[in-house]
């Protein structure tokens, strides 16, 4: 079985964000809505970002980790 991490669906909607905001409320809307063990602490974090270029690492970073070859998030 090949399974995916429930953020790639959504890794070119944040990229394509144009503001911090937009990109915040793609992931927060994107992840309330998963069973993500460990969604409340990933929104959190989501919320704290405060630029596009840190959203972007975070979204990449938890894709990263999802592969296994993660940096700590």
């Amino acid at each position: 079985m090949n399974y995916q991490s429930t953020l790639a669906s959504i890794a070119s909607l944040v990229w394509e964000a144009k503001t911090v905001d937009q990109a915040r409320q793609i992931l927060i809307e994107h992840l309330a809505g998963t069973k993500v063990k460990d969604k409340d602490k990933m929104i959190n974090d989501v919320q704290a970002l405060n630029s596009l270029p840190a959203i972007h690492r975070y979204t990449a970073n938890a894709l990263l980790k999802f592969e296994g070859l993660s940096t700590k998030l």
